[in-house]
């Protein structure tokens, strides 16, 4: 995505746009669509959606429009999802991981071009690699959660609590780092393991409190946001239990549809385990692509930081994405280049055994959609009968936005 409009004079609060709807049945309609066609396929029973529309002129305010479709989980008598209802937003929440690093560079408290070995010496076979190859996927650190053993146990008792140092052992710390690599680009969940273990070592507190005390809090405007990983706090995890819609995930070699309502997102952690709602997400996504967590003297600096890309065909920097190149990784983030309207966009699609949500933000007009559903689908598995539609959903209602609000177009 790129036609950017000065940030500095972007200043509507996505907080206070909430109860400006006017008719919202085209996206319900966009909505109902989706539903109707995947659900069977794709195996979801709930959709949630958030949308946010800037103001397109003096007599159109800036709108938040919220959506639910469907059911909580499958049970005959399940109630209808809403718009408080829990979804587990996987790899969306590397974003927040990072977030964290930048606030502690800023800080002066670390660089991210640190190497690992300076924090964390026990991973000795890893000491070279920067805090910033962690978070842009170049470290070339194996995924532990691609290790045919961990998947084995992992799926063999989705409710077992995984402490960082036992996931990390799937990575192979004991074996060195491939010297030759045709793509630099790896992505791999542990990146972002180790980059919460030196968060614990630079800040002197658990990854969960310093996520709490930093960014999941009401002063940020976050009430719905949740990081159930692990056994801590079980009156929050009960209170979370009761609102998180049920998720499924099917089995395609015994076709067995699960759910995966017993998981505990310690399996994820500091790389996807936090839980939250559409408009919630959308509001995440305001405060991180403007920089409003970290001081206004160095946004500027952090943000190019954040959003330089490296291309996922080579894991080389590149400026931007394009026809030829059209997804990037920065830090916790995704530039993408949609061939269809010629634009650029930030987007990110996490999932988890049972979930998938995405988000979309276009910089030059500040549209933010967000799609949330109770689904793996086809996710990252290119081989599934299931397919995963869910970001021509987000497109879908972002062309639909432009056509309520044509003054809203980006210039190509």
């Amino acid at each position: 995505m790129k036609v950017f409009l000065y940030l500095g004079l972007y200043t509507t609060s996505i907080l206070s746009a909430y109860g400006q709807t006017g008719s919202d049945s085209s996206y319900e309609k966009i909505i109902s669509s989706y539903y109707e066609h995947y659900r069977n396929k794709e195996h979801f029973t709930a959709i949630q959606a958030a949308v946010f529309i800037p103001q397109s002129n003096n007599s159109s305010p800036a709108a938040i429009k919220t959506f639910a479709h469907g059911r909580v989980s499958d049970a005959h008598d399940a109630p209808p999802v809403d718009n408080q209802n829990l979804f587990e937003i996987g790899s969306i929440t590397k974003s927040f991981t990072a977030l964290l690093l930048l606030q502690l560079q800023v800080a002066g408290l670390l660089s991210l071009d640190d190497p690992l070995g300076k924090w964390l010496p026990q991973y000795s076979n890893w000491h070279a690699v920067t805090l910033r190859q962690l978070l842009n996927m170049t470290s070339g650190i194996p995924n532990y959660s691609e290790d045919p053993e961990f998947s084995k146990k992992m799926y063999a008792n989705i409710g077992r609590v995984w402490s960082n140092q036992e996931l990390l052992k799937y990575a192979h710390p004991e074996r060195p780092l491939a010297k030759e690599r045709s793509n630099l680009y790896e992505y791999s969940n542990s990146n972002y393991i180790l980059a919460a273990l030196v968060i614990e070592k630079v800040a002197q507190k658990s990854f969960s409190q310093q996520l709490k005390d930093k960014i999941i809090n009401s002063t940020h405007g976050f009430t719905t946001t949740f990081y159930p990983v692990g056994d801590e706090n079980p009156q929050e995890k009960e209170a979370i239990a009761a609102r998180l819609v049920h998720g499924y995930y099917y089995d395609e070699n015994t076709h067995k549809l699960h759910d995966t309502v017993q998981e505990n997102l310690s399996w994820a952690a500091a790389a996807g385990g936090l839980v939250s709602t559409s408009a919630e997400v959308l509001h995440w996504v305001d405060l991180l692509y403007h920089g409003k967590l970290l001081p206004k003297a160095k946004q500027e600096q952090a943000l190019t930081e954040m959003k330089t890309v490296v291309s996922t065909n080579t894991g080389k920097a590149i400026k931007s994405v394009s026809a030829a190149d059209p997804l990037g990784f920065g830090l916790g983030v995704v530039a993408f280049y949609d061939a269809t309207l010629k634009q650029k966009f930030w987007v990110y699609k996490g999932s988890t055994l049972g979930f998938r949500v995405v988000y979309l933000w276009q910089p030059c007009n500040h549209i933010i959609t967000v799609v949330s559903i109770n689904s793996k689908g086809g996710e990252g598995n290119s081989q599934s009968t299931e397919g995963d539609e869910s970001t021509k959903l987000s497109l879908d209602l972002y062309k639909n936005i432009l056509q309520q609000h044509p003054n809203l177009q980006c210039a190509l």
